[in-house]
């Protein structure tokens, strides 16, 4: 229902099957025990009443883009009143939600991470929650799609042996490639232009870092049990957007598509490296270049015995197929930031309107004034103001939603209140109509 709190209706629900059952309750006992009940049924729900109220009046909070500005973020998260000057959780029972792409692009990225980390527990003992959703850039690192990693985020994972786990490491490639000799692998020269540029290629923290996000690492592992899109109430938070022509059934759906895709491909990866096709340390591109070569060479000599070999390799090179690669999955759609809203409103309002969902929140595009922006009659809130003033020259925000009003809070700023709850009232007018922009991944 337009500008009902996004909790509101489940309370509601759940307060008149209460009812419900306790009226189912009162006519099968008799008169003196049924009479008890009543009386006892009606000051239960009494009781429950003001806590759908307290449920209703739950405040969310949403983050965008972080991209490694940890100064940046603790600061939003300070001036929205989530944690104090010792970065400890003093939001009581408010939701933080980050829509994904805490990694890449900055350096302190490992910091953004853990304190994230630290504030789970520290939310959930105060009845509130932080919720981590999956951007483009987690999906690209839980892959080895590591183009944006800053310099300054392998030397988060360095430490005094890791210029001997990379001479090693360079040991265990050689091996590798000495192996494939005959196969006209082109990824490095076997000289020592070749070892100098492999060096380059893999900064002291490289090894440790990749292993801190594969499948049974620290990070990995925690960010393999994170959703794409979270659906509180009637607002739907994630990272990219939801295209119109994408089809799904429901947000649990996806989830689990996505999930199963980033489980498909460690298990291809693992598979490959069994092989030895590729080698377990690569790059998502140079594992590609890998079997690219490793295809010409095998059709070359028509060497194709090896039917699961084949299948592997065909499997990685068809990654650009898959939902959590596609520009119209959820973790990498623009559409919603970019396309003229014409273009797309009767395909937003229908899709929300199956999902059971009045607004949507989402990051991933850097609002050209750095500010965040309403669109679709107020319902698509865009909140990627570019946080990494480094990168971007943006500011860090975020979104509060409460008792169905929307306010953007900035760290250099004084809040600004989007939308607010208007009983009987139709939609507000739509945001700013700016002109689009061309971003990068």
């Amino acid at each position: 229902m337009p500008g009902r709190n996004y909790l509101q209706s489940e309370t509601e629900k759940a307060r008149v099957a209460v009812q419900r059952e306790l009226r189912r309750f009162a006519r099968v006992m008799d008169t003196k025990t049924g009479s008890f009940v009543w009386r006892t049924g009606c000051f239960l729900i009494l009781l429950l009443m003001p806590a759908a109220r307290t449920a209703g009046q739950e405040r969310v909070v949403a983050v965008a883009d972080v991209h490694g500005a940890y100064p940046e973020f603790v600061a939003i998260l300070q001036r929205t009143g989530l944690i104090d000057a010792n970065r400890q959780w003093i939001g009581g029972s408010s939701v933080l939600v980050q829509t994904g792409d805490v990694l890449d692009r900055g350096k302190r990225a490992r910091e953004c991470l853990d304190l994230i980390m630290e504030l789970e527990p520290q939310a959930k003992k105060q009845n509130g929650r932080v919720v981590p959703l999956l951007g483009n850039h987690e999906v690209m690192n839980l892959m080895g799609d590591l183009r944006y990693v800053a310099d300054g985020d392998y030397a988060a994972f360095a430490s005094d042996q890791s210029a001997k786990r990379r001479d090693e490491a360079y040991r265990e490639y050689t091996k590798f490639v000495s192996e494939h000799s005959a196969h006209h692998h082109t990824l490095y020269s076997d000289d020592e232009a070749g070892r100098q540029k492999w060096m380059a290629d893999h900064p002291l923290g490289f090894f440790e870092r990749h292993d801190a996000f594969d499948p049974l690492g620290l990070y990995g592992r925690w960010m393999r049990n994170h959703d794409a899109v979270l659906q509180l109430g009637d607002v739907l938070f994630l990272h990219g957007g939801l295209s119109p022509t994408l089809s799904f059934k429901n947000v649990g759906e996806l989830n689990q598509r996505v999930h199963a895709e980033i489980a498909d491909f460690d298990s291809l990866w693992q598979s490959l490296c069994a092989k030895k096709i590729i080698w377990r340390y690569m790059k998502l591109d140079e594992a590609t270049r890998q079997v690219q070569e490793e295809w010409m060479w095998m059709q070359a000599r028509g060497e194709l015995e090896d039917p699961e070999a084949v299948e592997l390799m065909h499997r990685l090179l068809g990654l650009q197929n898959w939902l959590i690669l596609s520009p119209e999955g959820p973790v990498w759609y623009r559409g919603l930031a970019l396309e003229p809203e014409a273009n797309l409103k009767s395909g937003v309002d229908a899709m929300l309107a199956r999902l059971n969902a009045h607004y949507l929140v989402a990051g991933h595009t850097v609002r050209p004034k750095f500010d965040i922006v309403p669109r679709f009659d107020n319902r698509v809130f865009l909140i990627d103001t570019g946080m990494n003033r480094e990168v971007f020259g943006g500011r860090a925000s975020a979104l509060e939603i409460q008792n169905g009003r929307f306010t953007a809070w900035y760290a250099d700023r004084e809040p600004v209140v989007l939308r607010v709850p208007q009983a009987g009232a139709t939609s507000p007018a739509a945001g700013s109509g700016e002109a689009p922009q061309k971003q990068s991944p």
